[in-house]
């Protein structure tokens, strides 16, 4: 049985430009004579170059990864998210899928609640294989939301201190999900005394266990990405220093800050180096990469920068161990030399068993449309352990890469 198999309701509009797109299409399908104040705005958009928009109003195809996963996919004019072949958007839990959750990783909360923590996960496959080429030990998560990256760290052999937020029903999606009391701690670490008060809980913990091997996390990100405005001097960029305050209090062995790539891009750059910056002041050496996430087992088109810092040697990066799609970030990747890899999972690798038709609500259990096919599924369901379904990839060492 399954949970989360619902869908974004469709307004009548909406679902006529939903059954005009064949699988693979986008906006671009849709009949000239459809009415639409958004795909007018597109239409325009593209025509003056500012983009192709080429996600927008999309169905994906079953052969080959989606695209990324974002908190919006519970409408269909902001991204690629109609179902392959039924005329419905996904549902959260293909959606968590495509993530990479397993289908035992419930979600919590009310309204947007469950999409927002789905969107703004890290995909538990593409932590594990971070974790794996770290040493490992105790591990605190900062901005943890729904608790993707602790996942595959834990899966990785971490064992979790505490996860921090301020989200509350994150918060709930995190504790549910695991079996140690209290591990999660509500807070906003951009309030100074709030802050205060974690970093004395966590040193209280990690008294019991001794250092910390990493803290990691993804600060809030807004203010960065390309999908916003991008204001150097928005109010959630604070939440990124706050996070090296955290790192400079509870002085771990290792560092890992995942963010979105376009801090790599000229306007944002000044960012991510005041970031390197700041970890070197801490005797911390530096190297970050843009993350394909196809490239680690996850069926979805998603690019992530993550930086690593190391007291006492040089950070060292799992290679891919699928192949990664164009457009690539090639100037960011690891790298020993050419290899030869699978394919990226595809969307019907990861959700093809699923029902098509969604459950009415999303605590409602439903049974599954089919058996499982694929190895990517069999591991969803539980029928497979991690180091069943994951290759062990190559760590690479990199001399540290500064902006």
């Amino acid at each position: 049985m399954i949970y989360d198999h619902v869908s974004g309701s469709l307004s009548e509009l909406d679902s006529t430009m939903v059954r005009a797109v064949p699988e693979g299409g986008n906006w671009r399908n849709l009949p000239k004579e459809i009415d639409s104040a958004r795909v007018r705005q597109i239409r325009q958009s593209a025509a003056q170059g500012e983009g192709s928009r080429s996600t927008y109003y999309g169905r994906l195809s079953w052969d080959r990864p989606c695209y990324t996963i974002s908190t919006y996919f519970n409408r269909p004019g902001n991204g690629c998210f109609i179902h392959p072949s039924a005329n419905r958007l996904i549902t959260i839990r293909e959606a968590a899928r495509l993530q990479s959750f397993p289908d035992g990783y419930r979600f919590y909360g009310r309204g947007r609640a469950r999409y927002l923590q789905v969107g703004n996960a890290v995909p538990p496959l593409l932590a594990y294989y971070l974790g794996g080429v770290l040493t490992k030990g105790t591990v605190v998560d900062l901005f943890s939301g729904a608790g993707g990256l602790s996942l595959g760290l834990e899966w990785a052999g971490f064992e979790l201190l505490a996860g921090i937020d301020n989200d509350k029903a994150a918060n709930q999606t995190f504790q549910e999900n695991r079996s140690e009391k209290d591990c999660t701690l509500f807070a906003d670490l951009s309030d100074t005394s709030e802050f205060r008060r974690v970093v004395g809980e966590i040193r209280l913990r990690a008294a019991r266990e001794g250092q910390i091997a990493l803290v990691a996390g993804g600060p809030p990100c807004q203010g960065f990405s390309t999908a916003g405005h991008c204001r150097l001097d928005d109010s959630r960029n604070k939440h990124v220093h706050a996070f090296v305050r955290a790192v400079a209090e509870l002085e771990p062995s290792q560092v890992l800050m995942e963010n979105v790539a376009s801090l790599t891009f000229r306007r944002r750059r000044q960012v991510l180096a005041a970031v390197q910056r700041d970890l070197h002041a801490l005797n911390y050496q530096t190297s970050f990469i843009v993350a394909h996430a196809e490239g680690y087992g996850v069926p979805q088109l998603r690019r992530r920068l993550i930086l690593l810092g190391v007291r006492g040697s040089s950070p060292r990066w799992p290679n891919p161990v699928r192949s990664i799609m164009k457009p690539m970030m090639n100037k960011f990747q690891p790298s020993s030399g050419n290899l030869s890899l699978k394919l990226p999972v595809t969307v019907n690798e990861a959700i093809s068993d699923l029902p098509v038709e969604p459950a009415d609500s999303p605590d409602q259990p439903i049974k599954y449309g089919s058996r499982a096919t694929s190895k990517f599924q069999k591991w969803a369901r539980g029928s497979l352990k991690i180091d069943e379904l994951c290759t062990h990839p190559t760590p690479v060492y990199d001399s540290p890469l500064l902006i």
